[in-house]
């Protein structure tokens, strides 16, 4: 497989299974780099709900340029769980911003690449409006979160105390939630995993 066929193939299975890579690049909202912070999620689909998790990485450097790696994993049906990593440059996640990319697929070494999103920009009419400050209840603890609206009705809530990009919830038709997050530990404990697509029906 070439490298650019076996980039989009990864890339479209985890943009399917993990809709806070591609809302988040559009959001551009403030990240939370708390080092060993983690976040987990789940996407809400006609397919069924998909749990994955956003990880804070170390900082890194790439051509002399300093960013800091996010990591997005998912489990992906009948395929296992893939990791993409992003070096983000700045304190704000948007694609334009990302200076390197790793993919890593189950039983194979890291891929990487720096032109992924290399034409990924967000439009400069995408500013979020404040509607409120309030708090939210996740898994047993109360943090302060600020709810935001954009363009085409999409909404969105963030806090300062989730690690990583720091959503807490966004609405529209990639739906997520945030359902755990923390420092250390093994954040995919409890979390439901192992589902399948649909299977295509039988022919006739």
């Amino acid at each position: 497989m070439k490298d650019t066929t076996w980039w989009r193939f990864a890339l479209c299975l985890c943009l399917l299974a993990a809709p806070v890579l591609a809302q988040n690049g559009m959001l551009g909202l403030p990240l939370v780099p708390r080092q060993g912070g983690w976040a987990r999620y789940v996407a809400t689909s006609s397919d069924g709900p998909t749990p994955f998790v956003v990880r804070v990485g170390p900082p890194g450097r790439h051509e002399g340029q300093r960013g800091r790696w996010l990591l997005f994993e998912v489990e992906v049906p009948m395929t296992g769980r893939i990791t993409l990593e992003f070096l983000v440059q700045g304190e704000v996640f948007t694609l334009d911003k990302v200076l390197l990319t790793r993919v890593t697929m189950p039983g194979q070494k890291p891929r990487e690449t720096r032109d992924v999103f290399a034409d990924q920009e967000r439009p400069a009419s995408w500013k979020p409006r404040v509607l409120r400050q309030t708090t939210a209840q996740i898994a047993g603890r109360e943090i302060p979160v600020t709810e935001y609206s954009f363009p085409a009705g999409l909404t969105a809530s963030w806090s300062p105390d989730v690690p990583g990009v720091g959503l807490v919830e966004v609405s529209g038709p990639d739906a997520f939630q945030l359902v755990a997050f923390g420092v250390g530990g093994d954040p995919w404990k409890g979390a439901a995993t192992g589902a399948q697509w649909p299977e295509p029906p039988a022919p006739r």
